[in-house]
């Protein structure tokens, strides 16, 4: 005999890096919601009772997405998972990683010596090492990075094949935007960077091929933001206010239609 299924609050987990939290213009009012708070807001609107957490580090690459996956998908057990992977891995031609988090850290701590290397030593070599690395950006092909796209896929489909074992919950696996004109001349081999991993995310959803795991056109949503609106990523990568908003709005109204589906999703009490 099958148990009675019992309304639940629908829980949505959005992982991802930078893009994901940050907003072009940070500092503004307090409802310059990202969009997985959008998402949340637009989903209750909608009358589904939603739970949106978010698990995104500014500068997380897709093989560190596995890490958190015992206790955000086993555990939680999500009804819906949003990816947002790939772009850190578009950014640099030459450079590391890891110096890349240590020079842009968000977690610095005070101190007379450690701000003073920070503005006399790592500040300036950093900027140094980036003019070098966009003329050389500039000078050969990207192209030859291409392997960074299959093993970010090859990571996230990992990823996705794991969580499908978790009550089959919805995956959305979202493309990328292609960077602002700030960001191409820090990059400028990073559009076709971009292209490249957005033709591979494509081509591993076609893959799975399962009717749960979707790719999400972002750059859809963008494009329409660019022709009404100017450009969508002012700093050069991540998206202002208004386009978060966008976003948020269309993962709801997606999410929305696959919830219809399920007989366990509550309907929300909006007052």
């Amino acid at each position: 005999m099958m148990a009675e299924v019992l309304p639940a609050r629908m829980r949505v987990l959005v992982k991802g890096a930078s893009m994901a939290v940050w907003i072009s213009d940070m500092g503004g009012p307090r409802t310059d919601f990202a969009f997985p708070r959008r998402t949340e807001a637009a989903l209750r609107q909608a009358g589904i009772d939603a739970d949106v957490r978010t698990s995104a580090i500014p500068a997380e690459w897709a093989k560190k997405a596995i890490r958190c996956w015992q206790q955000e998908v086993l555990a939680w057990s999500p009804d819906v998972v949003v990816l947002l992977y790939g772009h850190v891995e578009c950014i640099h031609f030459l450079l590391p990683w890891r110096l890349e988090r240590h020079a842009n850290s968000l977690l610095t701590r005070p101190g007379r010596w450690r701000e003073a290397y920070r503005k006399l030593v790592m500040g300036p070599l950093w900027m140094a090492l980036v003019r070098t690395q966009a003329r050389a950006d500039a000078a050969l092909s990207s192209r030859r990075l291409a392997h960074r796209a299959r093993l970010v896929v090859a990571d996230l489909e990992r990823y996705i094949t794991r969580t499908k074992q978790v009550g089959s919950p919805l995956v959305l696996v979202m493309d990328i935007v292609e960077p602002g004109p700030r960001w191409q001349s820090w990059f400028p081999g990073m559009p076709a960077r971009v292209a490249v991993m957005n033709r591979a995310l494509a081509d591993m959803v076609e893959r799975i091929g399962d009717p749960n795991v979707k790719l999400f056109r972002t750059t859809e949503v963008a494009s329409e933001y660019r022709r009404e609106h100017g450009e969508p990523t002012p700093d050069g990568g991540h998206f202002t206010p208004e386009l978060h908003a966008l976003i948020g709005d269309a993962l709801a109204r997606e999410i929305g239609a696959w919830a219809a589906t399920q007989p366990h999703v509550a309907r929300a009490q909006l007052r």
